[in-house]
């Protein structure tokens, strides 16, 4: 039996082992920052193996390790459990440690790395739904690589399961808008395995992810019922500087931050105008999803007769801050107030999670307190029509 010592300056320790730490380990003291006897613990050296848990102290560790070696007190075995890295550099700690489903797991990061390290774009396979996407994607395709699930599968299939009860939807036939479509993860995943009688219709202004968009299209067989559309949504016809926030290709919009790169200058028009020049009634649209990097409030004003004519299911992202800036905020309450009386509010993890929901009245929006981020991003929310809430 292999004796472990758990280095714990996260708290995060416990659930990690149940996770992924084979049954038959000893773990013989888990160590907190505030314990007295750190060192001598450690330097006593009657263990097999330390897992540390940290993190921004990589440099207290390091300096611990070079007294360790100075003494001649191994530090061979000593491996920080959150870096696979670490962990692939001990492929003794690999197979005494950890379970067959997490060495399967370590597995996937390495070819990850890999894949990411040698490859400008990088592709997966989950859910019976390939992708390919720029290796420098720091978020969707990594978590969809690694545990293989869709990126935001359990929001999609909440948002379907609250359509059909508030909304009744049929959908036999119709249309899924996808608005701030990025590389297709929503709209793809939508179509494929939820709603697959009906047509995508996408709309994505960057040029690089509207072109993984389209692969994307082609390797689901989907190019025939898909229409994609290279251009952003408002509340006009215009040009707009897009920028790009951090290395982040999922981090992309008409709003300009302090880290803010341009790309290039986009064509914006009205979802309204759109939908009128290619025929598509407000019946048709079945459900709309926007993620559009707190754009919104122009995207649905630019949107005022289909949701008039039809209020569709909408999710999407709630960007309180952004929507205060965007100078349209009481102008999109009062449109929304008109034909919608609560949401629900999704919060805790992320995208890709089961989360706490909260349904509460629209005009809640104004008064809910605005996150501390670039965007005051609160979570997500899903619009009730007037007249289904008692």
């Amino acid at each position: 039996m292999f004796k472990v010592v758990l280095w714990d300056y996260t708290g995060e320790s416990a659930n990690w082992t149940k996770t992924f730490l084979k049954s038959d380990v000893d773990i013989i003291r888990t160590l907190r920052p505030n314990d007295a006897d750190q060192a001598e613990i450690i330097m006593r050296g009657d263990w097999n193996f330390v897992l540390i848990f940290e993190k921004n102290e990589r440099e207290i560790f390091n300096e611990i390790f070079k007294t360790m070696q100075a003494m001649k007190v191994s530090t061979d075995n000593i491996v920080f459990a959150n870096d696979f890295n670490n962990w692939l550099n001990n492929p003794a700690a690999v197979y005494a440690l950890l379970k067959p489903a997490a060495c399967d797991r370590l597995y996937r990061h390495w070819t990850l790395f890999n894949q990411r390290r040698w490859n400008y774009y990088t592709t997966c396979t989950t859910d019976n739904i390939s992708y390919i996407a720029q290796s420098k994607d720091p978020l969707r395709l990594p978590y969809m690589f690694v545990n293989r699930v869709n990126w935001a599968s359990n929001d999609m299939k909440r948002f379907h399961e609250l359509s059909a009860q508030y909304y009744h939807v049929d959908d036999s036939k119709g249309y899924f808008l996808d608005l701030g479509a990025n590389i297709g993860t929503t709209g793809i995943y939508f179509i494929k395995n939820i709603t697959p009688n009906l047509k995508l219709l996408a709309f994505e202004p960057d040029p690089e992810n509207f072109k993984m968009h389209r692969v994307n299209i082609i390797l689901n067989d989907l190019d025939a019922t898909t229409t994609l559309v290279n251009c952003g949504l408002g509340n006009d016809t215009r040009e707009l500087m897009l920028y790009r926030n951090g290395s982040n290709p999922g981090a992309i919009g008409f709003i300009k931050h302090k880290r803010s790169t341009p790309i290039a200058k986009i064509k914006i028009i009205a979802l309204d105008t759109y939908l009128a020049e290619n025929k598509i009634t407000a019946q048709d649209v079945k459900y709309i999803w926007i993620d559009t990097e707190g754009f919104e409030p122009q995207v649905l004003l630019g949107a005022k007769n289909l949701i008039s004519e039809n209020p569709a299911p909408i999710f999407m992202e709630c960007n309180l801050r952004a929507w205060d800036e965007s100078g349209l905020f009481e102008e999109m309450m009062t449109l929304l107030e008109v034909h919608y009386t609560h949401f629900v509010l999704f919060m805790g993890g992320n995208a890709t999670e089961n989360r706490n929901e909260t349904m509460l009245p629209i005009e809640i929006l104004r008064t809910l307190e605005r996150p501390n981020n670039s965007l005051g991003q609160l979570g997500d929310i899903f619009l009730i029509k007037r007249g289904t809430v008692d």
